[in-house]
C-alpha cells in the first residue's frame, strides 16, 4: 500500500471510530444536549483532533447520517442479491436497511428529536440514499418482471413508483409499532402483500 493510501485509510479508520462514538452518545443524550466534547472523550481522541476532522457538531450529524444510510443501504443490497424469491429478497432487504438505519434511533430515548434533527440538517443526505434505495429494490423488481416471477398490469405502477409506495407505506408504520418485533412484523405483512399483488404465481 502506497503511503497515500495509508494516510487515507487511517483517516477513514478514525472517521469511523468516530461515527461509532457519536451514535452511542447521540442516542444516550440527544443531538442537543450532546457536544463534541463528549463524542472526542467517547471516540478517545482530544477535541482538537476531532475539530480537525468536522467543523462542528452539526457536520458531524450530517456525516454520520449519510454513513449509516449508506451502510443500511449495502446490508439491503446483498440481501437482494442471495437466493430466494423476489418477495422474500425484497423483505430481507428492507428489513437489514431498517435495522441499521430506523431500529437504533427508534430504540433511543431521544428518538424523537434524532429524527427530527436528520429531518431538518440531513434531508437531502437522506433523500439522496432513499433514491439510491429505491433504485436498487425496482431494479430487482423489474429483473423478476423480466423473468417472468412477477407481473405488473398496463395501469398498474411501474417498479420504481411501486416501490415508492411501498417505502411509503413502511415510513406510515413506524408511528404505530411501538416495538422493533412489532415493525419488523409489520415490514413484513405489509411487503408481502405488496408483493402477492404483483404475483405471477397463484
Amino acid at each position: 500500500m502506497s503511503k497515500a493510501k495509508q494516510i487515507t485509510a487511517k483517516g477513514q479508520s478514525k472517521r469511523e471510530l468516530v461515527f461509532d462514538a457519536a451514535a452511542d452518545v447521540f442516542a444516550q443524550y440527544g443531538f442537543r444536549r450532546t457536544s463534541m466534547n463528549d463524542i472526542a472523550i467517547a471516540a478517545g481522541i482530544s477535541r482538537p483532533a476531532l475539530y480537525l476532522i468536522f467543523k462542528n457538531k452539526e457536520e458531524l450529524f450530517r456525516t454520520l447520517a449519510a454513513y449509516l444510510q449508506n451502510q443500511a443501504i449495502d446490508e439491503a443490497i446483498s440481501e437482494l442479491r442471495q437466493e430466494g424469491t423476489i418477495s422474500e429478497r425484497i423483505v430481507n432487504a428492507i428489513l437489514a436497511y431498517e435495522a441499521i438505519y430506523y431500529e437504533p434511533i427508534a430504540q433511543s430515548p431521544h428518538g424523537t428529536e434524532i429524527m427530527d434533527i436528520n429531518l431538518s440538517i440531513a434531508a437531502d443526505l437522506m433523500q439522496t440514499g432513499l433514491n439510491r434505495l429505491v433504485r436498487e429494490l425496482a431494479d430487482a423488481i423489474d429483473k423478476a418482471r423480466v423473468s417472468g416471477e412477477v407481473r405488473f398490469a398496463d395501469k398498474a405502477p411501474k417498479p420504481k413508483a411501486f416501490v415508492e409506495l411501498l417505502m411509503t407505506s413502511i415510513s406510515g408504520l413506524k408511528k404505530k409499532a411501538n416495538t422493533t418485533r412489532k415493525f419488523r412484523r409489520h415490514i413484513k405483512e405489509v411487503t408481502t402483500i405488496f408483493l402477492l399483488s404483483i404475483s405471477n404465481h397463484p
